[in-house]
């Protein structure tokens, strides 16, 4: 095996996550002769073929390229982390911070993450990425995010996970409704009435089985991918539906009103967690994410 250097490395994880040669180029700011002659260089001195052209004509890691990528990240985020670490002065932090979280759980999270960082440690380069969890989780598990925020329920286990806030299962139902003003609702009270169900994998999947679970099952009319379009059915008493966080206010994108009432049967804890590579360091920027927002989360319940 040849030597493998560090503009080799990054020059390959540019062009995984830019999809081409030239994108990876202008990205690391060199030419593209340059770019392709030291990915070439990598696979001979590796000795295997890291990329593959596909039918779109975009460049995709092989088997290979993709377990390599996920090493080469660490690499290159090590290094990130020891310059770091010299080059900080009065506690000042520096470097690119890559954060994918639930678009459920964003609202929540992503703003007093953004606020910190912005007025304490502005040279962070900090990068929202917003998916579903199954997204996020492969994209931690392959260092293209350097931690994802979601349930503990949604989480895989090969994943590290950092508690963050436990959380309780609700319903949500328009302001107007017969249950809308208990203290809490046993689910054989409202499955029988119209469910809409948010469609973001797993979610709508753990939440079906849950309620098996309990031997009810949901009469499921309507799915959505958008929150706020849920929060509007269900205000104009189009159906009922269920969160594990619940906003701060009742009001809907429409001017309606919808309640959250905690569901009364006993339910598996969950819990919001940040999820991590595994057997990985924790950089000093990930913990302070983790230590800002369990603040936030204990002074706003």
């Amino acid at each position: 095996m040849g030597e493998l250097t560090l503009r080799q490395l990054q020059y390959f994880v540019a062009v995984v996550d830019h999809g081409s040669v030239t994108a990876a180029a202008e990205a690391c700011h060199v030419s593209q002769a340059a770019a392709s002659m030291a990915i070439a260089q990598l696979e001979k001195s590796l000795g295997v073929d890291l990329l593959i052209r596909s039918q779109s004509r975009r460049l995709s890691p092989t088997a290979a390229g993709t377990e390599f990528a996920a090493h080469a990240r660490a690499v290159l985020e090590r290094l990130a982390e020891a310059e770091a670490v010299v080059s900080e002065s009065v506690g000042q932090m520096r470097g690119a911070l890559r954060v994918g979280c639930s678009p459920t759980l964003s609202p929540r999270l992503i703003p007093p993450l953004v606020q910190f960082f912005t007025l304490h440690h502005p040279q962070i380069d900090l990068r929202i990425s917003e998916g579903a969890p199954v997204q996020t989780q492969d994209d931690v598990r392959h260092g293209r995010l350097d931690l994802a925020f979601g349930y503990a329920w949604q989480a895989d286990t090969d994943l590290r996970r950092e508690h963050i806030a436990d959380v309780r299962l609700q319903v949500m139902l328009a302001a107007g409704h017969s249950l809308a003003g208990r203290k809490s609702v046993h689910l054989a009270e409202i499955v029988h009435e119209p469910a809409v169900i948010l469609n973001v994998p797993p979610t709508a999947e753990r939440l079906i089985a849950l309620v098996q679970s309990l031997g009810l099952e949901l009469d499921i009319k309507l799915t959505s991918t958008n929150m706020e379009t849920i929060r509007s059915l269900v205000g104009r008493g189009l159906g009922f539906s269920f969160v594990n966080s619940a906003p701060a206010t009742g009001t809907t994108f429409d001017g309606l009103e919808v309640v959250y009432v905690p569901v009364a049967d006993a339910m598996p804890q969950n819990s919001i967690v940040a999820m991590l590579p595994a057997g990985h360091a924790v950089p000093r920027r990930v913990s302070a994410a983790l230590e800002v927002l369990r603040d936030d989360v204990r002074s706003h319940p």
